[in-house]
């Protein structure tokens, strides 16, 4: 026979410490109480592009070429953030590999990053809002066919890009994703579906990690109905559920500003534009993308290559310095900082490197992920707090209303630069604490893994599990 239909939901920062009758009773049922969940070890870096990837490769960051959710090419001198296309991935796909063992299989993929461009995607849909010439972002989507598009924003609406991320997150964009998913089902039968459900993503990192925390169990509340939903219809449909989480996120307190300590030192190279000040890759000596947990620092001045190590190795906040030959499994040439850096479990990377706060440049205040030199949690926050915030808000609105409804040019400047203190969850180090390991889960587990459940499953062994469930789940039961 051929592959058995499956769906593979990826809830964002799901881990087992979650799972709960009270808070999660679809998720709880469909674990059987967290019996049919094993943990994952996630790659390094335990991040978004680079845990989809080895999770679908099934080989490591050194093959697969994917190190970070961007990387800084070396050609160009330039920062390549959240790039779609399939092309960044240099290793062959769960895709492909399902094609080969069936034929006649068809695979949909929603919001999983890099799928852009596979030809082994049959049906695809993502985010992917609309830059104007004048300034302007929109909400949109990018899917495949293209007529598709049209067809969902019809009965769903567009995209909610402002609920997907930023200050305005919520529950929207993860049950976008589920309706939008459920009607492409019914549209074309896919053999394999990839869902993205990023919800859990934003409040753990805003607030904290702790479960018995209000906003964790609303959170979680909210995930577990979605989820539910998709379990039941696709289990409607007869087709095998696998739930897989990307990486799990620990508690923080500490933002190293590993870009200031850079330019304290004399590495880094700036130019007076755009309001502030930017960092001008090209002409420093050295300096960093930051990633979460985890830090590429590119050394354009090779002779600085061992003082750049030992001042980074005495900063508070930073655990290991790794030269490209310690890397390991997670080094790619071109796509590697010449040094990697790991924060403490209780520590995170910020990208800041201007030293007074008044030149900022003017991305800084806004969600820009594609030009920021690293990852920005504090987009989440709104940059007016208490007792100003209602006016900062209602200014806020009255911006955006220009930009969006009157289209008039103006900067919609809603992140804080003095707020990442207050972030207090992340990820991308190796977790030691089961707690804050990923997870898969499945009816089949047990026979999948064997019955001896207490080491985590590598992340390299998700993809050779995936293909057993979609070829052999029924079998599997049946032992």
């Amino acid at each position: 026979g051929g592959a058995k239909k499956t769906v593979v939901l990826n809830v964002v920062a799901l881990t087992k410490e979650y799972l709960s009758e009270e808070d999660t009773p679809n998720m709880w049922k469909f674990t059987d109480g967290g019996g049919d969940a094993v943990n994952v070890m996630p790659p390094l870096p335990a991040v978004t592009c680079v845990s989809q990837t080895t999770y679908l490769t099934g080989v490591n960051p050194s093959e697969h070429g994917v190190t970070a959710n961007g990387h800084y090419d070396e050609e160009l001198k330039q920062i390549v953030n959240w790039h779609q296309s399939a092309g960044n991935v240099k290793a062959e796909r769960l895709y492909t590999k399902l094609k080969k063992a069936d034929p006649n299989a068809t695979v949909f993929v929603h919001t999983w990053w890099h799928s852009m461009y596979d030809e082994d995607i049959d049906y695809y849909v993502t985010v992917r809002p609309e830059y104007r010439s004048n300034g302007k972002k929109f909400p949109n989507s990018y899917t495949k066919p293209h007529s598709m598009r049209d067809q969902l924003h019809e009965k769903f609406g567009k995209y909610p890009l402002h609920r997907f991320w930023g200050p305005l997150t919520s529950i929207e964009s993860s049950r976008w994703i589920a309706n939008t998913a459920m009607e492409v089902d019914k549209m074309h039968d896919p053999t394999l579906t990839m869902i993205y459900l990023p919800h859990l993503d934003y409040s753990l990192q805003k607030y904290g990690t702790d479960k018995s925390m209000k906003h964790v169990k609303e959170d979680l509340k909210e995930i577990d109905e979605v989820v539910g939903d998709l379990v039941s219809y696709y289990q409607g449909k007869e087709a095998e559920v696998v739930i897989l989480s990307e990486y799990g996120i620990s508690p923080v307190t500490r933002a190293v500003d590993i870009n200031r300590v850079l330019r304290k030192a004399g590495h880094i190279s700036v130019i007076r534009e755009r309001g502030g000040e930017t960092l001008d890759y090209g002409a420093s000596r050295a300096f960093a993308t930051a990633e979460h947990q985890v830090a590429h620092v590119h050394v354009n001045d090779k002779t600085t290559l061992e003082d750049v190590k030992k001042l980074l190795l005495g900063v508070d906040g930073i655990a290991k310095v790794l030269s490209a030959n310690e890397m390991d499994e997670t080094y790619y040439a071109g796509r590697c900082g010449d040094l990697l850096c790991v924060a403490e479990p209780d520590s995170w990377f910020t990208y800041y490197f201007w030293e007074e706060e008044k030149m900022a440049p003017d991305y800084a205040h806004c969600v820009d992920i594609h030009t920021k030199p690293g990852y920005d949690p504090t987009e989440m926050f709104l940059r007016f707090d208490k007792p100003i915030q209602l006016f900062g808000v209602i200014h806020l609105i009255f911006k955006a209303v220009l930009s969006q409804l009157v289209g008039i040019r103006t900067l919609v400047d809603a992140t804080p630069t003095d707020r990442a203190s207050e972030i207090r969850g992340s990820h991308g180090t190796l977790p030691t604490e089961e707690q804050y390991m990923p997870l898969l889960s499945n009816r089949t587990i047990r026979e999948l893994v064997g019955h001896d459940k207490s080491a985590p499953v590598p992340a390299t062994d998700v993809c050779s599990l995936l293909m057993k469930v979609f070829l052999e789940a029924d079998r599997l039961k049946k032992l």
